[in-house]
């Protein structure tokens, strides 16, 4: 089965690239072999993976709608009466989901973006202009609305039903917006839609469909997912307890039985309880979606529950900067340079005196000077470097880069950790066990590191990712041109241009001199 070859990878130019290969049977009908998207090389796996799962359950939907025509199962012809029912129940579906969901204050949205994100440009050869027609989010909703209600439909049935849900769309944007605006009375169009329509006549599948099923375990689909090294262990540590958190929900482990009402449910529950939206849609749903997407695979359900679910919620507010202010950046520096506590191990010792300084010069992820050993200190081209590699644990985008050491940290004496050939981690201990790959030692300093500064009184929202934030700030601030900050971070090439060639380190040497030095004074 095909989890094992998700069809998520990177790409050479470190862009993340998804597919979906279309069944054999239905390539003629649908005019193409395979589905192929991409998205920004700077998303984690995590985040990668959530995109590209909504996206192939889009693909998926569009795939069953294919086959059944394919296979003339059930083939209906809709009326315009009919088209206007179906259109009705999918408002009033919408509407039942809002009313939970909009109960929450906090929104903050583009409503004329939203209308605008309905709708594409197509070029008329007729006119010579362009006109606008349905987009994907439209396109989706009606795919999904089919399948739901178990329908095959003609293709001039399912343009017209296109059209209509376009036109009901916007209406329900608009309903939207005038209950965020805190307008809670009677809904007109609820008002005035028409009864729900049992003269359509059901597709022959939705009889199968209707057929009990063996009972499939959610989490047994998703250790499936976790054995087939698919994701790093971090990640499936990370996603099982959303997956039990699911299961919990909806008070059974049986995939056959889920609805998409039990998904939209359970994400409904979750913000109630407080969660943020991005923690939902990044961590939550594509916990879950994978097991969908084996289960779909197998054939053992016939769609994915969890296409298109949209989160909605209050927008989470920003009360703080992301980056260290100049208060919060001297005081962690000026207590990294007092004597620490001797009873705490030498190297944590070492991990507070260094790991601040290195990533206000740096930009450097915590993680990754956490790491460090003693050989990644080192001398390149003439120039001191630290060599940042995953060797020594990870990176972001598993690649390995050089950052020249500040003159300041070299007068500080930040070189005598430096010891050619010596693999020996400089900030942490290496038990006989050799430590935990789903929570790595350098991962558990850092965080050590996180709540010690959190103890100086520094409000920073992420007091590690603060440096990454600062640096760009003060890079900025003394004109070093994005292609060295970039560089010197790690961030990937922002332009095909500068993919070409490398950054000379002696040039990035220049380029972190002329970061102002940290002025901090110590008491005796």
């Amino acid at each position: 089965m095909g989890i094992a070859r998700v069809g998520l990878k990177r790409s050479k130019t470190g862009l993340w690239q998804g597919r979906k290969e279309i069944p054999e049977g239905i390539r003629a009908a649908y005019g193409k072999r395979e589905e192929k998207a991409s998205w920004p090389a700077h998303l984690t796996y995590e985040q990668a993976l959530s995109e590209y799962l909504t996206w192939r359950g889009s693909i998926e939907a569009d795939i069953d709608l294919h086959k059944k025509k394919v296979a003339g199962v059930g083939l209906v012809r809709l009326t315009r009466q009919q088209a206007k029912a179906l259109v009705a129940d999918w408002y009033r579906a919408a509407a039942r989901e809002d009313d939970v969901s909009l109960a929450l204050p906090g929104w903050d949205v583009d409503w004329q973006g939203m209308r605008d994100n309905l709708f594409g440009e197509q070029y008329d050869p007729e006119t010579g202009g362009y006109r606008l027609v349905p987009g994907p989010i439209l396109i989706d909703e009606r795919n999904e609305l089919l399948v739901d209600k178990g329908l095959n439909v003609t293709d001039d049935s399912a343009a017209m039903l296109l059209a209509e849900l376009a036109e009901m769309y916007l209406a329900y944007i608009d309903r939207l917006q005038r209950r965020d605006a805190g307008d809670r009375s009677i809904d007109p169009i609820l008002a005035s839609l028409p009864a729900p329509d049992t003269s359509i006549p059901p597709s022959a599948s939705q009889a199968s469909k209707a057929a009990p099923s063996a009972a499939v375990s959610i989490k047994g689909l998703f250790e499936r997912y976790a054995s087939s090294g698919a994701a790093n262990e971090r990640t499936v540590s990370k996603w099982r307890p959303q997956v039990s958190s699911f299961v919990d929900h909806i008070g059974h482990d049986d995939i056959t039985r889920v609805k998409r009402s039990d998904v939209t449910g359970w994400t409904e529950a979750l913000v109630a309880r407080g969660l943020a939206v991005k923690t939902i849609t990044d961590s939550y749903l594509p916990a879950v979606r994978v097991a969908f997407a084996l289960a779909y695979d197998d054939e053992l359900i016939p769609a994915n529950p969890a296409s298109g679910i949209r989160v909605r919620g209050p927008k989470s507010s920003e009360v703080h900067d992301k980056d260290h202010s100049d208060v919060a950046a001297n005081a962690i520096l000026k207590a990294a340079m007092a004597e620490q506590p001797r009873t705490l191990p030498e190297r944590h010792r070492l991990a507070r005196r260094w790991v601040p300084w290195i990533c206000a010069y740096t930009g450097a992820r915590v993680g990754e000077i956490t790491q460090l050993r003693a050989m990644d200190i080192r001398e390149e081209e003439g120039v001191w470097v630290f060599r940042i590699t995953p060797e020594a644990g990870s990176t972001k985008d598993s690649k390995a880069r050089s950052v020249p050491v500040h003159s300041h940290l070299i007068e500080q004496g930040v070189l005598a950790l430096a010891k050619a050939d010596d693999p020996t981690p400089l900030f942490y201990d290496v038990p006989k066990g050799g430590g935990s790959k789903v929570n790595p030692l350098p991962k558990q300093r850092a965080s050590k590191l996180a709540s010690w500064v959190r103890s100086l009184g520094v409000t920073t929202p992420q007091p590690n990712h603060g440096w990454r934030h600062r640096f760009k700030t003060v890079a900025r601030s003394v004109g070093l041109p994005a292609e060295e900050r970039d560089a010197i971070q790690g961030h990937v090439p922002r332009t095909e241009g500068e993919k070409y060639g490398k950054q000379p380190l002696e040039n990035l040497r220049t380029a972190i001199e002329k970061l102002p030095r940290y002025d901090v004074t110590v008491a005796d």
